[in-house]
């Protein structure tokens, strides 16, 4: 289907799929937390009021046409909860877009039984720095984190960051925060944790506790940074190189080339640990992959299969199943709204691979992601759209607490 053919669809509402049939069923893997110029020190501490001063520059920089509009995204979460306001309001004004007993007013309207939520990537970003400041902002962010949970933690399962650039230091912070009750961790995906690979036994003490634990091992947008050598691609073609700047954007806030090469990072590492045998030592080990889109993983996994055919007596001692077995097993990823995903499940399986989220309040997420997934994987029945939306995602957002 073409992208033409799928917004005739939705024009015409020519889907036999609509998602509310998973009202209170659903589970969300990919929702953030937003504050605003008034919120985000509480969130991030010193990272915090350096966004909040970037985004009331921006208010007052922007062109008047363009005020309102910025000021609905930044302004402080509204207090109505209507069918409406939750699925069309986005940025810090949404409804639930930062407190912890808006988002499971919420979750309730939107009917999510449980959500995985994280912080916004610009966060993430710096948090994961390889200076003082990195650190400090993971320690600030996580303390918010437990204080967040604490109104929900089976519902909200706000994720922990992890700097990873000292393993000892990581492992220590992800110890503590397990043991404060939190089931979720997001980790960079530019650099080899600790200058080590991430298939490293020192990295095994990590992986053993996430695993006994039930938790959730995440990569993220927002993680790739420093993957590549230089960011200069795009440089010198005016449609290419954008400022991101737009916090209007009905899609990522990124220039065109930056958002095809978000999964460089997650995909090397993701081939990393496949390769290193992490999922053979650690079989119960849950690993979620969101907001880097999902068409590369198919791909992926046919590679890592012939890789394992070239080199199968170097490996034989250390995989037991194909590279595939083991992301269809252990991987979950959240394609975009936009993405066909049942030609995917078509063209390479890994069927329980895929899972719903709404990338709530962010605008990229849209204003009918039920819908629009909908369309995306209609072909397939409803019996893939029962795993689609709910049974997929069990595997990242297991019911106990």
């Amino acid at each position: 289907m073409t992208t033409e053919e799928f917004d005739a669809e939705l024009e015409m509402g020519n889907t036999m799929l609509d998602g509310s049939g998973y009202h209170g069923r659903l589970l969300d893997l990919d929702m953030h937390i937003q504050p605003s110029p008034d919120t985000y020190e509480i969130a991030a501490g010193e990272v915090g009021i350096q966004f909040a001063n970037m985004l009331r520059q921006m208010k007052d920089q922007v062109p008047p046409d363009q005020q309102k509009r910025v000021t609905s995204l930044i302004a402080d979460e509204t207090s109505v909860f209507t069918d409406e306001t939750v699925w069309t309001m986005k940025g810090a004004v949404a409804p639930g877009a930062f407190t912890a007993d808006g988002r499971l007013k919420l979750l309730d309207r939107m009917g999510v039984a449980r959500a995985l939520i994280l912080a916004d990537p610009g966060i993430m970003a710096l948090t994961f720095a390889d200076n003082e400041l990195g650190v400090r902002t993971m320690r600030h962010w996580n303390r918010f984190v437990l204080a967040y949970i604490e109104t929900d933690p089976v519902r909200l399962r706000a994720a922990a960051l992890l700097n990873t650039h000292d393993i000892d230091v990581a492992i220590d912070e992800a110890e503590r925060m397990l043991k404060a009750g939190c089931r979720a961790f997001v980790l960079p995906s530019a650099n080899p944790p600790g200058k080590l690979s991430p298939a490293h036994p020192a990295m095994d003490r990590l992986w053993r506790m996430i695993e006994e634990a039930n938790a959730t091992a995440v990569l993220h947008a927002g993680g790739e940074m420093g993957f590549m050598s230089s960011y200069d691609w795009a440089n010198g073609v005016e449609h290419l190189n954008f400022s991101p700047t737009d916090i209007t954007s009905e899609c990522e806030q990124i220039n065109i080339f930056n958002f095809t090469a978000l999964q460089y990072a997650p995909q090397n590492f993701l081939t990393t640990i496949v390769l290193g045998g992490v999922f053979d030592r650690f079989p119960n080990l849950r690993f979620g992959m969101f907001e880097l889109g999902a068409g590369w993983l198919g791909p992926t996994a046919e590679k890592l299969d012939q890789i394992n055919t070239i080199y199968r007596r170097r490996l034989s001692d250390v995989l037991s199943m194909k590279p595939s077995e083991y992301i269809e097993r252990n991987v979950r990823v959240t394609p975009y709204r936009f993405e066909p995903v049942a030609d995917y499940v078509d063209r390479h399986g890994l069927a329980d691979c895929y899972c719903y989220s709404s990338d709530f309040p962010h605008p990229e997420g849209g204003t009918e992601p039920l819908r629009e997934f909908s369309t995306r994987i209609d072909r397939l029945g409803e019996s893939y759209a029962e795993r689609f939306f709910v049974t997929n995602g069990e595997w990242l957002l297991p019911n106990a607490a």
